[in-house]
């Protein structure tokens, strides 16, 4: 059900930037206002139909086809393993749009600074689509990521581009981020948990597609919330600290150099 409840919850952040209220959607497609919300809350099946009729309402029929993936996952949509794919143009649109419905989105990371907290010149370093840049809201009104040490100290972004992000990260106020001090003990890339009202979802976004998992067991929400468990603000802040350092330093070198 963990793309079930993705879909439904871009279908509702899609209904309200457009301002449309759920009454004029349920009736749109003949039904309660209860089985809209609902659907939208992942707790119902979605029929392709109804995706079809309410992404026109929302004028957003290029997102159709991957929600009636994600939606019908369950029954003709997944490989082996459970894994729902969503490998269409907008991916990261829609994961952002499902995150804006989320209590709480919790963003584990291996790989690069998730796409939610990167500058405009990181995320053009690393290839990111442009929903990440600054400018946007963040998708949930409580995100926090969870990163790994190494990526700091990365030597594959610039290193002024990399001091400025880091400097981008030591100015977020509250938990918005922590870092993990060495590696943290989990899957190379990106781990996203988007608790909604159904349960949880778990995503794993890629640049060519974002991967939903199958129903969690309990294990994926222990490997983030173990994680988190080994941060601390005062250790974070210093982490940071150091790194900007380190890569303002090998900006000076490399200006010198040239």
């Amino acid at each position: 059900m963990t793309a079930v409840r993705a879909a439904g919850g871009y279908l509702r952040d899609a209904r309200e930037r457009r301002y449309v209220l759920p009454e004029q959607a349920a009736a749109l497609l003949a039904m309660s206002v209860e089985t809209l919300l609902a659907m939208e809350a992942g707790h119902v099946r979605i029929t392709s139909e109804s995706i079809s009729r309410l992404c026109h309402l929302y004028r957003c029929p290029e997102d159709a086809r991957a929600l009636r993936t994600l939606a019908h996952s369950a029954l003709n949509h997944t490989d082996m393993a459970g894994v729902a794919r969503d490998n269409t143009e907008g991916h990261h649109r829609r994961l952002a749009g499902c995150a804006r419905q989320a209590r709480e989105v919790r963003w584990l990371s291996t790989a690069l600074i998730p796409p939610p907290l990167q500058t405009a010149a990181y995320a053009r370093a690393v290839g990111c689509p442009p929903f990440a840049l600054p400018g946007a809201p963040l998708p949930s009104p409580r995100t926090v990521c969870v990163l790994d040490e190494r990526i700091l100290h990365t030597h594959h972004v610039a290193p002024e581009v990399m001091a400025q992000q880091l400097r981008h990260l030591l100015g977020l106020e509250g938990d918005q981020v922590r870092v993990v001090p060495g590696r943290i003990a989990a899957p190379e890339g990106h781990l996203v948990e988007l608790r909604m009202p159904a349960g949880p979802a778990f995503a794993r976004p890629e640049h060519h597609g974002v991967r939903y998992l199958p129903q969690d067991d309990g294990c994926l929400s222990a490997l983030v919330s173990g994680t988190w468990d080994l941060t601390t603000p005062a250790a974070t802040r210093e982490l940071l600290l150091y790194a900007a350092q380190e890569q303002l330093g090998r900006a000076y070198v490399r200006a010198g150099a040239s």
